[in-house]
């Protein structure tokens, strides 16, 4: 973790943009940090817990979010930010078993506020995407 959270630093550093605090390279370079010491408090800390790999129902929904979050990272630019990220939201919701009925409001409610907070809020540029064409 420590080799990673390190290799994610480099990459944020190695972004061309300012360290503006709502700039893409300040959230990338935080985290990388947050990460870094967290993997150093792992080492002086470490946990009494022992860990057992999961069951193949687990490793399913594992495999079921990982994959639509790859598929998300490819379609974000195409289908934007609120279209992809509430398809995102649903299949994890229906994943991890939410019920039926709060999974379309909740994840299209939440998005549009993620969409408000950080495109309009703080000023990060989120893809419009396929809603862009539509009102134009």
């Amino acid at each position: 973790m420590l080799i990673l959270s390190i290799a994610f630093c480099i990459s944020a550093l190695s972004l061309d943009a300012d360290f503006d605090p709502v700039n893409e390279k300040f959230y990338p370079f935080v985290l990388s940090v947050l990460l870094i010491l967290s993997s150093i408090a792992l080492f002086i800390f470490p946990s009494d817990h022992s860990t057992t790999w999961p069951n193949a129902r687990n490793l399913q929904k594992i495999a079921l979010t990982a994959t639509a979050i790859l598929i998300y990272g490819f379609v974000l630019q195409q289908l934007g930010f609120i279209i992809s990220a509430s398809i995102l939201m649903a299949i994890c919701m229906w994943v991890f078993e939410a019920k039926q009925k709060w999974i379309a409001p909740v994840s299209i409610a939440s998005t549009i506020g993620f969409y408000v907070v950080f495109d309009r809020l703080l000023g990060l540029n989120l893809p419009a995407g396929l809603l862009n064409t539509l009102i134009q």
